[in-house]
């Protein structure tokens, strides 16, 4: 029996008589956010917080002319509501950019 794949993982299953495992669905939300100043740590130690530590916070931009960092942020949350919620209360001074919802598998 030859089996050709590029995923090891799934040859050790297959070679084991097993079927390879299904990938895991996971819905979450994704937002640009703006907030003031150029050192976003402090934004990052706050999201981290409020979300929980499966948050992930990327630097889109910095402008140093509006003096703000704009951090693109994906958290484990599938509620909208839920989200808007959190940040306006723990970001009274940021700005909500896009929000999308994301499937991760």
């Amino acid at each position: 029996m030859y089996i050709r794949t590029s995923d090891s993982s799934a040859l050790s299953h297959a070679l084991n008589g097993g079927s390879p495992r299904p990938r895991e669905t996971r819905h979450c939300i994704a937002f640009d956010l703006t907030v003031p100043g150029l050192d976003s740590s402090g934004a990052r130690e706050v999201l981290a917080y409020a979300f929980g530590a499966g948050t992930q916070a990327y630097i889109a931009e910095t402008s140093r002319l509006h003096d703000c960092t704009t951090l693109y942020v994906e958290t484990d949350s599938d509620d909208i509501n839920n989200v808007i919620a959190t940040l306006t209360a723990h970001f009274p001074n940021a700005t909500l950019g896009r929000v999308t919802r994301v499937t991760r598998h």
